[in-house]
């Protein structure tokens, strides 16, 4: 960089600093809002996995036998028993109005049927448009259910004089058991699947919205004249020293996020946090080059604005830690490659989850860093547009 770069540069800086400093908006919608949801996420996913949802219950029958079915489900950690019903209307009325996620009854009638071999309904039902809390209760009331038939069986055995093992009731009730291990979240930690990549999702947003509404800002406002007299109409100069300033603030609240989650949760990190800090870095780069392509395609406020909100989403969606890339349509799957966040989950992927050795990782870090080019390709369309300003935002 030469030397008059460089000055124009820090020029440029300086003028962009006493403006974050100046003006609440520029920090609040950048530092505040990211630091907001990294204490959020992190103290709603502080026990790792939802425990003691609300569910309710519906016992027609009152006897010994559904008194110890209640207690076995009442004692699971996920479930928690806040509310017995006396018909099923009236449970389905409180499950619809979210009071529960899932309520079970028990027929009239259960035990005495038990107990003459016969096959007494269980029912449980679940309110499966919370997808976490409906797959979770469900899974813990099949699981209870199972266990009941279980103890059920014993003391029928016991009254008929029989000495049985609980090992040989399990045989019977679950003759192939499964002994499942996750490898990269044995926890079963619904914070290290979610947080890893939500978190990323969150900052490329703001990195988005915040290039396009500080160079936005500039043309809606009408001081790019001013902004090019401090950058001595060096175009260059003037993207730089205004970009540099949030480079340095969201590496900082990546960098911090990286050592939050790795260092103090213990999130699994089985590679190089170094490594991936340095793709962090990269990542903010590219999402404000991306910023920049935008505004420069729409030298609008508004409209850029409008544009960097749906693309954001999208990349979220195009990331592939919720919904894999490999099971969507072959026509969808090429815009995977539109996205930056798409690469930072594969480097998660590989150092984090697989620790695996950086040479598998070096064609995404590489790919990242190719997004920084993006801004070439308006560049003079949004010279044209700073050095003749468009008054249409303003008008309007």
């Amino acid at each position: 960089m030469s030397k008059n770069i460089y000055k124009n540069t820090k020029a440029v800086i300086l003028r962009e600093w006493r403006r974050m400093v100046g003006r609440p908006i520029y920090l609040f919608s950048s530092a505040f809002v990211m630091i907001f949801c990294y204490i959020f996420f992190l103290t709603f996913f502080s026990e790792g996995m939802p425990r003691s949802m609300p569910i309710g219950v519906v016992d027609m029958d009152h006897s010994y036998v559904s008194r110890t079915f209640i207690r076995n489900i009442d004692a699971v950690p996920q479930a928690e028993i806040v509310e017995h019903y006396v018909d099923y209307s009236e449970a389905r009325d409180a499950m619809q109005r979210g009071e529960i996620y899932a309520f079970f009854m028990i027929d009239k009638d259960f035990e005495r049927e038990l107990m003459s071999s016969q096959q007494p309904e269980f029912n449980f039902y679940v309110n499966e448009a919370y997808i976490v809390a409906g797959s979770l209760t469900y899974k813990e009331l099949v699981y209870v259910s199972n266990m009941g038939a279980a103890y059920v069986q014993k003391k029928m055995l016991e009254l008929k004089g029989e000495e049985v093992e609980e090992n040989e009731i399990l045989a019977i009730v679950q003759p192939i058991a499964n002994d499942s291990h996750m490898i990269a979240n044995p926890y079963a930690n619904y914070g290290v699947y979610l947080l890893n990549m939500l978190l990323p999702g969150i900052m490329q947003m703001l990195i988005l919205l915040m290039t396009v509404f500080t160079i936005g800002f500039e043309l809606k406002m009408n001081t790019t004249p001013e902004l090019m007299k401090t950058a001595n109409n060096s175009m260059f100069a003037a993207l730089l020293g205004k970009l540099l300033p949030y480079t340095l603030l969201f590496s900082i609240l990546g960098i911090g996020g990286n050592l939050i989650l790795y260092q103090y949760m213990h999130f699994p990190m089985n590679g190089s946090l170094v490594w991936f800090s340095l793709a962090t870095i990269l990542f903010v780069m590219a999402y404000q080059a991306i910023g920049v392509l935008f505004i420069g395609l729409l030298p609008s406020l508004r409209e850029a604005l409008s544009l960097v909100a749906v693309y954001a989403i999208l990349g979220v969606s195009f990331t592939g830690f919720t919904f894999p890339i490999e099971a969507m349509p072959r026509g969808v799957q090429v815009f995977q490659h539109f996205f930056p966040i798409r690469y930072y989950f594969k480097i998660y992927v590989a150092e984090a989850l697989n620790g695996a050795p950086i040479r598998y990782s070096l064609i995404y870090f590489a790919l990242i860093t190719a997004f920084i080019l993006l801004p070439f390709i308006t560049y003079r369309r949004l010279r044209k547009a700073v050095m003749k300003p468009d008054n249409s935002d303003s008008a309007k």
